[in-house]
């Protein structure tokens, strides 16, 4: 059986909701693009992907690019809330600051 695409294919419930989105949206866009429901889905899921990411917050587009990149996550804790460590800090012993980060993580 032959597929249109390599990509895995997702379903989409054609509720009232979307049917109405797809009618409205239709003649709004490139006759390429409404050739079939599943085209302009997709061209409407591109479009508001780049409106999502275009009305985020510059602080939301730099933790999206760095979970992308290394994988990090932001932290739920807040390090103002951290009592200091007991006794001088050694300079030799990155202990206190690695635990510090372990509990903004929430790890």
């Amino acid at each position: 059986m032959l597929m249109a695409s390599r990509h895995p294919r997702l379903g989409v419930t054609r509720d009232p909701e979307v049917e109405r989105a797809l009618a409205l949206t239709g003649p709004l866009l490139d006759p390429a693009e409404t050739r079939s429901a599943a085209a302009q889905i997709r061209a409407l899921t591109l479009r508001g992907a780049q409106a999502v990411l275009a009305g985020a917050s510059t602080a939301s587009q730099l933790q999206a690019r760095l979970a992308k990149r290394y994988g990090a996550r932001p932290g739920r804790g807040s390090l103002l809330e951290l009592a200091p460590p007991p006794g001088k800090p050694s300079p030799t012993d990155a202990t206190p600051a690695s635990d510090a980060l372990q509990w903004v993580r929430g790890e």
